[in-house]
C-alpha cells in the first residue's frame, strides 16, 4: 500500500482513516483536480467509483465527494471538496475517468451542479424539465406534485390518503375484535349446551 499520508503531507493535506480500507480527505475547490489527477497517476487509485452530492442547505453548500479506489480494489479515498450552492460549477472529470461523463450529467440534473468543460449536459432522466433540480432540499415534492396533478373534486376517489390508512386500520381493529368476540359466545353456547361433558372435562 502506498504511503499516502506522507506524501499528502507534502501537499498540505491531512488523511483521515475511516477503517483499514477507507480513508477521507479534504482539499479546496482549486485544488481538486490536481489532487484528483495525483491520485490517479501517483498513488494507484485508478478507478471512479462515484460522485456524490450533499446538499447542505443550512451552509448554503454542495459537498461533492469522489469515491476512487485501487486497480487491486482493496482501498478506497474519499476526495472531498465544496462548492457553493447558489452557484455551483466544478470542473468535469471525464478525461481522467470517462464514466464520469455521465455521473456528472445525473448531478447536473438532480441538483444543478454545472460542469463548463462537460462535454453534452443533456438530459439523464428527467425529459424536459424546467423546474427545480428535485434532490435539492427545498424542493417541495408536495407542493411540485399538487400543482403538476390537482385533484378532481368530482372524483370519487379523490381521498385523503392518511385519513383512509387510519380507517382502514381501525376497520381491521374492530374486525379482529367482533371475531374473537364471536368465537367466546360460540364457545360459551357450547359449554351451556353440553354442561355434562364440562364436567367430565374438569374430572
Amino acid at each position: 500500500m502506498i504511503d499516502l499520508s506522507s506524501k499528502l503531507e507534502k501537499l498540505s493535506l491531512e488523511l483521515v482513516e475511516k477503517n483499514a480500507h477507507l480513508y477521507k480527505v479534504t482539499v479546496k475547490l482549486e485544488n481538486l483536480e490536481s489532487i484528483l489527477l495525483s491520485f490517479l497517476n501517483e498513488f494507484g487509485y485508478i478507478t471512479l467509483d462515484s460522485i456524490n452530492c450533499r446538499d447542505d442547505l443550512e451552509e448554503g453548500l454542495f459537498t461533492i465527494t469522489y469515491c476512487l479506489q485501487t486497480e487491486k480494489r482493496d482501498h478506497v479515498v474519499m476526495v472531498q471538496t465544496s462548492i457553493d450552492r447558489e452557484n455551483a460549477t466544478l470542473p468535469s472529470m471525464h478525461t481522467l475517468w470517462p464514466q464520469a461523463e455521465i455521473m456528472e450529467r445525473e448531478m447536473h440534473e438532480m441538483f444543478g451542479v454545472d460542469f463548463p468543460t462537460h462535454p453534452s449536459l443533456i438530459d439523464f432522466a428527467l425529459e424536459y424539465w424546467e423546474h427545480m433540480p428535485p434532490m435539492r432540499r427545498d424542493f417541495d415534492t408536495l407542493e411540485f406534485v399538487n400543482s403538476m396533478n390537482p385533484f378532481r373534486d368530482q372524483r370519487g376517489d379523490n381521498l385523503d390518503v392518511k385519513v383512509e390508512m387510519k380507517k382502514r386500520r381501525e376497520e381491521k381493529k374492530a374486525a379482529k375484535l367482533k371475531a374473537e368476540q364471536e368465537a367466546a359466545a360460540k364457545l360459551a353456547a357450547q359449554e351451556q349446551q353440553n354442561p355434562d361433558s364440562e364436567a367430565q372435562n374438569n374430572e
